[in-house]
């Protein structure tokens, strides 16, 4: 039998921010999620997921190093999907980074 050794298993994952007042975006909030893992050489590292909810389905956009990494990654992945899609939606992730003043 092969044992498989369990490496980068999250020790914590926990909602860093929540952003609910958006405007001009869709109905919903992006969330940032942070995850704290413990990695193969013992040192406590964190990832950062910023996602959309809209009520009805919560999505994965973007993940970084912090918070803007992530929401910049989930600016792009968003913006890039719907210039693909004949459906025009604001970008929410869009409106946080300005919010926050990273754009």
């Amino acid at each position: 039998m092969v044992e498989i050794e369990q490496k980068n298993i999250p020790n914590t994952m926990e909602v860093y921010d929540i952003f609910d007042d958006l405007s001009t975006a869709p109905t919903g909030a992006v969330i940032v999620y942070r995850i704290t893992y413990t990695d193969v050489h013992n040192f406590e590292r964190d990832i950062f997921v910023a996602v959309f909810d809209d009520g009805d389905s919560t999505m994965p956009w973007g993940a970084g190093v912090d918070m803007v990494d992530a929401l910049q990654a989930a600016n792009r992945e968003y913006s890039y999907w719907y210039s693909q899609s004949p459906v025009r939606r604001n970008n929410p992730f869009d409106e946080v980074l300005k919010a926050l003043k990273c754009k």
